[in-house]
């Protein structure tokens, strides 16, 4: 068989899409041929590819009949291939109806609902970057009372989507966007939230709801990909990562900061305390509603009063909110509270201004 000029032959790659849609590889040459030569009869085609003519029947029939090959109804029959646009929507739609097929199937398996983070504390890693991407947006998706989001503007960017629909379903979202040498930032392409600020660098972080957190390190080159990520489970790191990104937030160049609507919810115990004190700073009256346990006897709670303080001393460590409850006076600190009468998992904010 002579080869004409620019001919393409059905190599490895061009085989494998073959093989998903059925062809063998035999099938696909014949593909090929009539994509570069036809229209073609059976017999010109016979000629051209040096083949039995019942071999070449039979692939031809095949291609034909998984819609790769158009026949004309004159005698001889005619054969022309259809356009390479239309064997790729083919492909497309016959890996969308597999990947539907096989995610039901596996959804169907998995079980319906995920352990809690404080039920089997772990940390997991990952090695593969497509896979950590996936993770990340995965970690932002299912969070429903808080978000935070630390990276680059790449990194931002490839989550800017769910990262816009979390704050619309009233998720209290917050990206510290990082200057990375290399990377410019594009303000126009900034997720369009009311909390982001900026900092001079820090890792690749996601934590959702307290309860997950997505962390990866750009260790060997700014613009290298790391070569591995963490998926923790663990609420003692957590809440590490949680101060980590507080103090840097604090520090940050703010972009956009707007207040945050109410009533709303937090986990992350020291947010909740720095936006109650800007409201309150702004004579705004407001009721927590704090959900926790009493620090000295363990027990689960659920509290509500007038917020009347709040209390935030870096250099002592302190972060603490101060409430009215029939008269009493109580205080809230975060989840590893040690001197507050109650150590909170959850603070709903609620009030007017």
């Amino acid at each position: 068989m002579t080869e004409s000029i620019g001919e393409i032959k059905c190599e490895e790659e061009i085989a494998e899409v073959f093989s998903f849609l059925g062809i063998s590889k035999f099938g696909c040459e014949v593909y090929l041929k009539l994509l570069q030569e036809g229209p073609l009869t059976l017999s010109e085609l016979t000629e051209k590819m040096e083949a039995k003519t019942s071999q070449l029947y039979y692939y031809i029939k095949e291609l034909v009949s998984k819609g790769l090959v158009e026949a004309s109804n004159s005698r001889p029959v005619v054969y022309r291939a259809v356009s390479p646009s239309v064997l790729e929507k083919l492909y497309i739609e016959k890996t969308e109806s597999l990947r539907a097929r096989i995610l039901e199937r596996l959804k169907a398996t998995a079980p319906r609902k995920q352990k809690l983070a404080s039920e089997e504390p772990n940390v997991y890693t990952l090695k593969n970057w497509r896979t950590f991407l996936a993770r990340a947006e995965e970690a932002a998706h299912n969070a429903t009372v808080d978000l935070v989001v630390c990276g680059d503007f790449e990194f931002v960017k490839y989550l800017n989507e769910t990262i816009e629909l979390k704050e619309k379903e009233g998720v209290n979202t917050y990206v510290l966007l990082y200057e990375v040498p290399g990377i410019n930032i594009d303000y126009s392409k900034l997720p369009k939230l009311r909390k982001i600020r900026k900092y001079v660098s820090g890792d690749l972080v996601v934590i959702s709801d307290s309860r997950v957190a997505v962390l990866s390190q750009r260790r060997r080159s700014l613009l290298e990909k790391p070569n591995y990520g963490l998926i923790i489970e663990d609420p003692v790191i957590i809440d590490y990562l949680e101060q980590d990104f507080f103090f840097r937030w604090i520090r940050s160049e703010i972009i956009r900061d707007e207040n945050i609507k109410l009533p709303t919810s937090f986990t992350i115990f020291r947010l909740a305390l720095y936006e109650a004190q800007k409201l309150l700073q702004k004579k705004c009256r407001l009721r927590v509603l704090v959900y926790g346990r009493y620090v000295r006897t363990g027990e689960d709670c659920m509290v509500e009063g007038e917020l009347v303080n709040t209390l935030f001393e870096d250099s002592r460590g302190i972060a603490q909110l101060t409430i009215k409850v029939n008269g009493n006076t109580v205080t809230i600190g975060a989840q590893d509270a040690i001197i507050e009468d109650i150590a909170a998992s959850r603070v709903e904010v609620r009030g007017a201004c």
